[in-house]
């Protein structure tokens, strides 16, 4: 029988070809694929904003003509009349215009409203609970009424700052986020700006010192540390701890653990650089100053906003960066001066211990009643209890009624007349000395070590924070309300923070460090790491004379002064051959395809744990991990057993020798420090994985960075999201030049179908600065 060349099985019957169609459920799936590709295609189509250079649009904000035109780095040069107002104007507008979504989302936190408008989450009830349990909206709405009724400049500039922002936004359709969540923004309000400024201050510094002035508390009284131990690592501040602090912390009901959450639409302020040196350091014989704040560069867009501003008549030509929904360029330069500021880790917030008995609280012997104030979030309905001095008493809001008992309570700084100090800082753009800007900054909500240079070749350094005045602490031990002695006194004066002028080697340098006169109050109580100062210090003593391109170098340089200091310390321990010798002979500057960096920095992080092993119980480590603060602490901790050679009464002998063996068991022998830090974007609002689909998101990226380096590469994870705390904006400025240099990680639009979108990516990654000329 001819054979039709088909193959039978065994029963003879020809044997099918598997069918190459796709099943019903794969073709659904294809379809499905298929149509949210064109759908995407569409809304990409509709909704892509292109931008090129030397596009221009006139708008008549409120009786000013004003026009914007895209730069050759495509932000915007806005050009109108000299005054402070429509300056003020015409950055409202560009906020809004570049980054719309950023500062509704940013306003919605402030306010608390979160769980209005989006799904309910955890975060968004944590972050509407702290909005209300501090009343910023509500602070903010009261002050206002005052503003209003005496016209003061300050409300001045809220309103055109408003006006150009709501000009923007009565003239253009709603984002497509907005669209597709249903939300509808109202226009912004002068109380909508100073909400979001006393909101930044909590996340940047108060937090921070809440949060440590807790974790000490829970030291003291946890048995397993020595009071000895903890005065050395925080000297002076806790020098007068004594059994009686311990009583009074023991007595307290219940001490409610650091949630450690952060808000994903406003990243935390952690750390940063600045510096500038004078004329007879620098090659052009006139000051030069480099500057770089530090947070979280994953979300998108950036936290800085770049811009530049001439007026007609030319007396105002500014560049700088500001914060979408804050009238303040707060960084940059103008053609007579430079500014730049660092975060001065101030104490600015405290705890007290309050007695409470029948929901009246004590003071002096009398007992006073508490403000109750119940506040619904979503479906939960919240009780928080207040003080006449506006101690908020800390425990869990869901809690129903308060039980007689001692607790902590937590204040902030918020004078009542903190807004219109702070408006100085709106008119910093408008200095021509370094004394004129000196005088502008010293009450901040923000506490900061200022920088300035000018073209009289004068350099200064200028404090500025919102420090409450103490008779009787340093501010890190919480004392009792009851007695009247321990409450604050009001607040620091101009003259109470330090500043200098020219100082006689040449430069300063700022790096979150403390920076204490000592003829006056104490204003930081719990600095960074010396690491970077030091390493700044030592780049700029080291060369008689630094240019523009050594400035720039510098703000990448990723030696490790901590590989430095353990390396020589743990040699003995380390194997001759293989990874010990790659070590011994490690230039320490952290390097992608390094893998002695790679191995360090494993040690490192094991060595962290251990160290704080002999500290902390295993429960109360695990955490303390996700805080970003007591993350430090625990480093804190480590430095000061490599320093001393021993931690909590323990020998680090051992410690060393046990984390070595437990990093050499872990390295695989091939991993190089690119493979554990990775630079990615992920937007604030709808993550990653969509802009990446469509090709406006960042694949993971090495990049050389390093923890407590200057080029900082700090990797955390908040939330189960990922964060990477590093250079958010690169600046470096030779005062007598009128080009200077900068990089902003993503781009001006906080729009994803932009083509700005995420523009300077490659610019941060490979380390490219932007000229531009004033």
């Amino acid at each position: 029988m001819k054979n039709d060349g088909k193959k039978k099985n065994s029963t003879g019957t020809v044997k099918r070809k598997r069918d190459t169609m796709p099943s019903n459920s794969n073709k659904w799936k294809l379809l499905g694929f298929i149509l949210s590709l064109a759908v995407s295609y569409c809304v990409y189509a509709h909704f892509y904003q292109k931008e090129y250079a030397g596009k221009s649009i006139s708008i008549n904000i409120s009786g000013s003509l004003i026009s914007f035109t895209r730069t050759m780095h495509l932000t915007y040069l806005a050009a109108g009349p000299s005054s402070p107002n429509d300056l003020y104007k015409a950055l409202g507008w560009m906020h809004a215009k570049d980054r719309y979504v950023q500062i509704c989302l940013m306003r919605l936190v402030a306010q608390g409203r979160l769980t209005e408008t989006f799904p309910y989450t955890d975060i968004n009830f944590y972050f509407d609970s702290v909005s209300r349990k501090y009343r910023f909206h509500e602070r903010s709405l009261k002050n206002m009424e005052k503003y209003t009724k005496h016209n003061t400049d300050f409300y001045g500039v809220l309103t055109d700052y408003i006006t150009g922002i709501n000009t923007y936004i009565s003239s253009n359709p709603r984002p497509l986020e907005f669209v597709l969540l249903g939300y509808y923004p109202e226009p912004f309000t002068p109380e909508d700006v100073t909400t979001l400024i006393r909101f930044i201050s909590y996340t940047g510094l108060n937090e921070i010192s809440l949060s440590i002035e807790k974790f000490l508390v829970q030291l003291i009284i946890s048995k397993t540390v020595s009071h000895s131990f903890l005065k050395e690592v925080f000297h002076p501040h806790l020098n007068n701890l004594t059994q009686e602090h311990v009583e009074l912390y023991e007595s307290i009901g219940d001490i409610r653990a650091n949630d450690g959450k952060r808000s994903p639409f406003l990243p935390p302020i952690v750390n940063s650089n600045n510096w500038v040196v004078s004329g007879k350091r620098s090659v052009s014989g006139m000051p030069i100053m480099g500057s770089d704040p530090h947070l979280d560069v994953v979300k998108q867009p950036n936290t800085f906003y770049e811009s530049q501003y001439k007026s007609h008549d030319g007396k105002v030509n500014l560049f700088g960066v500001s914060v979408p929904g804050i009238p303040m360029v707060l960084m940059g330069r103008t053609e007579p001066l430079l500014f730049s500021f660092t975060y001065g880790m101030m104490d600015m917030g405290d705890f007290f211990v309050e007695n409470i008995v029948n929901k009246t609280y004590e003071r002096d012997g009398i007992f006073l009643p508490l403000e109750e104030r119940h506040v619904n979030i979503g479906r939960a309905s919240l009780k928080f209890y207040e003080t006449a001095e506006g101690h908020v008493i800390d425990r869990s809001s869901d809690e129903g009624d308060l039980a007689d008992g001692r607790y902590l309570a937590s204040r902030l700084s918020q004078p009542t007349d903190a807004e219109d100090k702070c408006f100085r800082l709106s008119l910093l753009p408008f200095a021509k000395t370094v004394k004129e800007a000196q005088d502008l900054v010293p009450q901040s909500y923000i506490g900061s070590n200022y920088l300035f240079a000018d073209l009289e070749g004068d350099i200064g350094y200028q404090q500025a924070g919102y420090v409450p005045l103490r008779d009787t602490s340093h501010g890190l031990l919480p004392l009792p309300a009851w007695d009247s002695r321990n409450l604050w006194k009001g607040y620091l004066r101009d003259e109470d923070y330090k500043r200098d002028t020219n100082p006689p080697e040449g430069f300063f340098a700022t790096a979150n460090n403390v920076i204490q006169d000592p003829a006056k109050p104490i204003v930081n109580t719990y600095p960074a790491l010396p690491t970077r100062v030091n390493r700044i210090t030592h780049l700029l003593r080291e060369k008689e004379r630094h240019s523009v391109k050594d400035m720039m170098k510098y703000q990448g340089d990723t030696f490790s002064r901590l590989a430095n200091m353990t390396i020589p310390l743990i040699d003995k321990y380390l194997p001759d051959e293989g990874i010990g010798n790659e070590l011994r002979h490690w230039d320490r500057f952290f390097q992608v395809d390094s893998r002695a960096a790679a191995f360090w920095f494993d040690f490192w992080e094991i060595l962290t744990v251990n160290v704080n092993r002999r500290i902390l119980t295993p429960e109360r480590l695990a955490r303390l991990k996700p805080v970003v603060m007591n993350k430090y602490t625990m480093y804190k901790f480590t430095i000061h057993g490599v320093q001393t050679g021993s931690v909590n009464n323990h020998d680090m002998e051992p410690i060393f020798r046990e984390s070595v063996e437990e990093a050499l068991r872990k390295y695989d022998g091939t991993s190089v420090y690119g493979d554990k830090r990775k630079y990615f974007a992920r937007n604030i609002l709808i993550g990653g994985t969509i802009p990446e689909m469509l090709g406006m998101g960042v694949p993971p990226t090495p990049v050389n960075s390093g923890f407590e380096v200057l080029k900082v590469g700090s990797y955390d994870k908040y939330n189960n999201d990922d964060c990477v705390f590093s250079q958010t904006w690169r600046f470096v400025s030779d005062v007598s030049e009128r080009t200077f240099y900068s990089i902003l990680p993503g781009g001006p639009s906080g729009n994803y179908f932009s083509n700005i979108y995420l523009r300077e990516i490659r610019n941060y990654i490979h380390e490219i600065y932007k000229e531009w000329t004033l």
